[in-house]
């Protein structure tokens, strides 16, 4: 499919795929955690790997492609298995009562993945019913990933209730830095100055910039290249403070020979920034050092 998309083709979803997905819904209710795990479609990340150069743009199209048309097509299936899952009971933490909870957010995304103003407000109504935090986060990851109203009440509604708990706060950040919409660089700088973004915070620094540079492959691969400048500025900046951190920070940077030619130059410029920063420290010099070599 990214090759046809890279072709300037419309990709077609395999029919077979779409066959397996509705069996497994059809027959969902005997095993709702596999059913999850089969309903999820292989990360960003995992179909780069397997390239020899990462078409980051094409893939990034081409899955949001084929979530939509799953979506759309197996929409009355996704719908019906999301109703009957519905328990606002009391919470449960046995296999059985958690597998049903990430078969319905499975199906939640898929029905959002379509664009329509009906699977937005199934989202947000999960969103403000807040019956449990899995179920919270679920909705707020699919409403960060849409550009539209509810997103910025949902995110601003999420840190009103919990800025006070820094585990829970970190989710916030790191969510945000995992948004595909195409303005997460600008977000993720923005975020980077939020009053509640601390750089002496190993846990706040993983939650929001190795989200990003790690779990956002389309972002962070900007071709402007805006995105390997924060990573590169964030390590410099934390190096002094936190070598260690720092130099965990590093191997996003070091993946320049996955990309072409272009992004592969201004990966390795960012590197070589980070090298030439005055006393920086031995572990971050030698994990650049590596990366670029």
């Amino acid at each position: 499919m990214a090759a046809a998309w890279r072709r300037g083709e419309t990709p077609a979803l395999d029919q077979g795929l779409i066959d397996a997905l509705s069996a497994t819904l059809h027959d969902a209710d005997a095993d709702p955690a596999f059913a999850a795990e089969v309903l999820a479609l292989p990360s960003e990340a995992f179909l780069a790997d397997q390239m020899a150069v990462a078409d980051v743009d094409a893939i990034h199209a081409v899955r949001d492609n084929a979530r939509a048309a799953i979506g759309q097509v197996l929409r009355s299936e996704l719908r019906a298995t999301y109703e009957r899952l519905t328990d606002t009971g009391p919470y449960h933490i046995d296999g059985v009562a958690i597998g049903r909870r990430a078969l319905r957010n499975a199906c939640l995304a898929y029905l959002a993945a379509c664009g329509d103003r009906e699977g937005i407000a199934r989202a947000k109504a999960q969103f403000d019913a807040g019956q449990n935090m899995t179920d919270v986060l679920a909705s707020l990851a699919v409403l960060a990933a849409i550009d539209c109203p509810e997103r910025r009440a949902a995110l601003d509604a999420f840190h009103a209730r919990w800025r006070g708990d820094d585990l829970v706060l970190d989710k916030w950040f790191a969510i945000q830095a995992m948004s595909p919409l195409s303005d997460t660089v600008t977000a993720v700088r923005a975020l980077a100055k939020h009053a509640d973004f601390d750089l002496r915070n190993p846990n706040r620094v993983r939650a929001l910039v190795a989200s990003f540079a790690s779990g956002n492959q389309v972002r962070f691969h900007d071709p402007s290249g805006s995105g390997y400048h924060f990573l590169a500025n964030t390590i410099i900046a934390l190096d002094p403070a936190n070598s260690q951190v720092a130099a965990r920070l590093v191997p996003p940077l070091g993946q320049w020979r996955r990309v072409e030619p272009a992004r592969q130059a201004l990966m390795q410029q960012e590197l070589q920034r980070i090298l030439d920063a005055p006393n920086l420290s031995k572990g971050t010099f030698e994990m650049a050092s590596r990366s670029i070599a």
